[in-house]
């Protein structure tokens, strides 16, 4: 249950940063942001209804850390994204942010999966690299730098929502949600003369894409309830770049590279190991 949960995680990503490539390109970052986040409040919302639980004032301020965390990464990626680096941008985040709940893991939690494990995380971490790079003369060197410092609040965000207790429901992630888009607001408002992207069809595109992003971190945290270990669980969430890669192949005839390929297969097998680990 625990790698099915995961493998949703990243599927539920993998499609959003699917959409947020293009969506990016027509509107401001900031405005994608205040959306998705306004989109996730109203589900988590639900979520929290229909997922009851017992809260400790602990588990509410983890959230409202995580909700800062989250927000910044979004804003961070998708600036990175709108200065073309999209193709480096996206591994580079998916890397970084793998690997930081696996040095948390290793530094602090001290958790020792199996060697079978350990083997299946080392190679998603490499296939994450592999199937989502892409060539690109246009990158941006500063667009890439702001990528890895979202990796690494994604990876912070990751730490905290494994540090939630079992037993509070879904009303950690509900304020997780509400301060990321408290946040997004604040900075979209400071910036520009709008919180929300002036044309509805980009609108309705963020509102979707925040609610399989929020849908990926509910799915996470269930992920690690069912069993999961924090690094296991985050290299798998991490193969989104994958997902992404697969859906601009198919929809958008985009090119596959040879080692997108591998990667691709690395990742599969990552995923059998760390299983059978």
């Amino acid at each position: 249950m625990t790698v099915l949960l995961a493998l949703l995680t990243t599927a539920s990503i993998g499609i959003g940063e699917f959409l947020a490539g293009g969506l990016t390109k027509r509107a401001r970052a900031n405005e994608i942001t205040s959306t998705m986040f306004g989109a996730g409040v109203v589900l988590t919302a639900v979520v929290a209804v229909a997922w009851p639980g017992n809260p400790t004032g602990r588990d509410l301020l983890l959230g409202g850390l995580a909700g800062i965390a989250n927000g910044t990464g979004i804003l961070l990626l998708y600036v990175a994204y709108s200065r073309g680096s999209l193709r480096s941008a996206a591994p580079a985040a998916a890397v970084v942010m793998s690997s930081v709940p696996i040095a948390w893991d290793i530094a602090v939690a001290g958790t020792s999966p199996s060697p079978l494990t350990w083997v299946g995380i080392v190679l998603g971490v490499v296939a994450i690299g592999l199937s989502s790079y892409q060539r690109d003369g246009d990158d941006d060197s500063t667009g890439l730098g702001i990528a890895i410092g979202a990796g690494v609040v994604f990876g912070v965000l990751l730490i905290l929502l494994a540090e939630i207790g079992e037993e509070s429901g879904g009303s950690p992630i509900f304020v997780q949600r509400c301060v990321a888009f408290a946040l997004a607001v604040l900075v979209t408002r400071l910036t520009g003369p709008r919180i929300f992207p002036a044309d509805r069809a980009d609108r309705t595109m963020a509102g979707v894409i925040g609610l399989f992003a929020t849908a990926a971190v509910v799915l996470f945290v269930l992920a690690l309830q069912a069993g999961g270990s924090l690094s296991a669980v985050s290299v798998i969430g991490s193969q989104y770049a994958g997902v992404a890669v697969l859906l601009s192949v198919a929809l958008r005839g985009q090119r596959m590279w040879w080692w997108q390929t591998l990667g691709l297969i690395g990742a599969s097998l990552a995923v059998a190991l760390i299983t059978i680990g």
